[in-house]
């Protein structure tokens, strides 16, 4: 009989969940860069590092002096920057098409 109960929750439980909607895969293509993200990519690397060494110190994270970015993927389909600061901190920087800047920052 107990064999009966567990068979019948365990079909229950498999019965659970379903629905008409089905999962599809994230879609990982580059988005395009606009507005700001793609003013900020047309920079020379002066003016670039120092719009996004404002990005940082407008984030409240303290980079005395960008001296180094590279472009590098900051999520999944996504572009943005790597700043390097004079003080040993990094910082992924992401400029949406608006201007504002999505910062995230590390140290070591």
């Amino acid at each position: 009989m107990r064999i009966w109960m567990v068979l019948a929750g365990v079909l229950t439980l498999m019965g659970c969940g379903e629905s008409s909607d089905r999962i599809t895969a994230v879609d990982r293509r580059d988005t395009p860069e606009t507005g700001a993200a793609a003013a900020v990519a047309k920079l020379d690397e002066a003016q670039r590092n120092g719009v996004l060494e404002r990005a940082v110190r407008a984030s409240g994270a303290a980079c005395p002096t960008v001296i180094r970015s590279e472009r590098t993927e900051v999520r999944p389909g996504v572009k943005g920057w790597k700043a390097a600061c004079n003080d040993g901190t990094a910082h992924l920087i992401e400029i949406q098409a608006d201007g504002t800047a999505n910062v995230t920052s590390r140290t070591h």
